[in-house]
C-alpha cells in the first residue's frame, strides 16, 4: 500500500499512542484501513491527525469543537480560522461555571 504506514509508526511520528488515533477514527475524523489485521494511515489521514491534535493539545478544543472546525475547513486546514469558524458557529466554550455553596438558612 503505497503512502500507507503502519498506525504504530504514524502514532509515534506523532508522539502519540495508537488509542488516540483510534479515538479519533471511532469520531469519524480520521479513516483509518485495515489490511490482513494491520491498522494503517495514508499520507492524508496522518496530516488530519496532527492538525486534530494541534487541536486538541495546542490549543485545548474540546472534542464538539474539533468536529465543527473539521466540518468547516477542508485541506489545507489553516489553525489561523480556527477562532472565526468557532466564533460564527457559536460554540466557543466558556470555562464551566464553578457552582456555589449557599450555607443553609437556620
Amino acid at each position: 500500500m503505497p503512502s500507507h504506514q503502519p498506525l504504530s509508526v504514524v502514532a509515534r511520528t506523532l508522539q502519540t499512542d495508537e488509542s488516540t488515533l483510534l479515538e479519533f477514527s471511532r469520531n469519524s475524523w480520521i479513516h483509518i484501513v485495515e489490511r490482513q489485521s494491520q491498522l494503517y494511515l495514508d499520507a492524508h489521514q496522518q496530516y488530519k491527525a496532527r492538525y486534530i491534535l494541534h487541536l486538541r493539545n495546542g490549543r485545548k478544543l474540546t472534542d464538539h469543537q474539533i468536529g465543527v472546525v473539521l466540518g468547516r475547513q477542508k485541506p489545507p486546514y489553516s489553525a489561523q480560522q480556527v477562532d472565526e469558524i468557532l466564533a460564527q458557529e457559536s460554540v466557543a466554550e466558556a470555562p464551566e461555571p464553578i457552582p456555589v455553596r449557599r450555607k443553609a438558612r437556620s
